[in-house]
């Protein structure tokens, strides 16, 4: 059901969608991902986190990429999305009347929609080498790649053809032209294609948990293409209303705890085989007792005072 009313929103939606919510709106917070395994994670971080908040959760599971996402919270088909703040911001500014003059607390408002604080964690594009072939060209930057671009294939997500950040970025900001771009359907395959020599160039995430592996060199966004993109929750304003401060103030806690190591380290264990349900399960529990050792930490400090 949810997967037809998302495909119906797609088709009709506008830069001001008019959609009116489900009926199960009142059922629980409604939390969907993007089609990747870090969102799926943090989706289901935010799920557990607002349980333990007693918060009513309806899980969407993955909806798909931004092009749908976006349009589906906008229509009220979905109340909280794990978001990355500069490519948020830069497209819900699309098509807003006066958007230039638009704070980005004004932008997201007017889409009925506010970024709840943002983690330290942050998880950008990052354009990929093997150490090995970095080395034979000499290559430290993004820009090394100017006369070299022409006879290298690049690989990543079918999305990057059109993103402002891949390939279209990389011909504006570095005037790179590519020989081939080759599409990859998930960061382990792009690793996988660096390895075997199918790929000179991958287009991966910085917090990528195949980044641990000392074979890969990130080369320097040395003209900025890439915005800051620190995680933070994506929610309609009328959730906020609905479920109150418990939403906002759980959320807001967890990103806090969220650091760009530590969402690797977790992208690792799913990259391994653990379902991120249960990632998020043995983190929040981890995270709890470390809380509770640092409280009798203190009141035994406080009692030697």
């Amino acid at each position: 059901m949810i997967l037809a009313l998302l495909a119906a929103l797609l088709m009709a939606c506008t830069s001001e969608p008019q959609v009116t919510a489900p009926a199960d709106a009142a059922s629980g917070v409604r939390i969907g991902s993007f089609d990747f395994a870090e969102s799926e994670l943090l989706a289901e971080l935010y799920a557990q986190v607002l349980e333990s908040n007693e918060l009513p959760v309806v899980r969407l599971g993955v909806i798909g990429p931004r092009e749908i996402v976006a349009p589906a919270i906008e229509g009220g088909f979905l109340d909280v999305v794990p978001e990355y703040g500069g490519t948020a911001a830069r497209h819900y500014a699309t098509g807003l009347d006066g958007g230039a003059a638009l704070t980005t607390g004004e932008m997201f408002e007017r889409r009925g929609l506010t970024l709840l604080d943002p983690a330290p964690a942050e998880n950008v594009n990052v354009f990929v080498m093997t150490l090995e072939s970095a080395s034979v060209y000499g290559l430290e930057r993004i820009s090394d790649l100017s006369t070299l671009a022409g006879t290298l294939r690049l690989g990543g997500p079918v999305e990057c053809t059109t993103r402002p950040l891949c390939l279209p970025g990389l011909a504006d900001v570095y005037g790179l032209q590519f020989a081939e771009f080759v599409p990859m359907r998930s960061l382990s395959l792009t690793a996988e294609a660096l390895r075997r020599h199918e790929i000179d160039v991958g287009v991966m995430f910085s917090t990528a948990a195949e980044l641990s592996a000392e074979l890969f060199v990130i080369l320097t966004d040395d003209r900025r293409l890439q915005p800051e993109e620190h995680l933070a929750p994506l929610v309609r304003l009328d959730a906020i209303d609905r479920w109150g401060p418990d939403l906002v103030d759980g959320l807001n806690e967890l990103s806090g705890d969220l650091t760009t190591d530590e969402v690797r380290r977790l992208n690792r264990a799913i990259a391994d085989g653990t379902p991120p349900a249960t990632v998020a399960k043995e983190w929040l529990a981890s995270r709890t007792e470390h809380g509770q050792q640092n409280s009798e930490r203190d009141a035994d400090d406080h009692c030697r005072d």
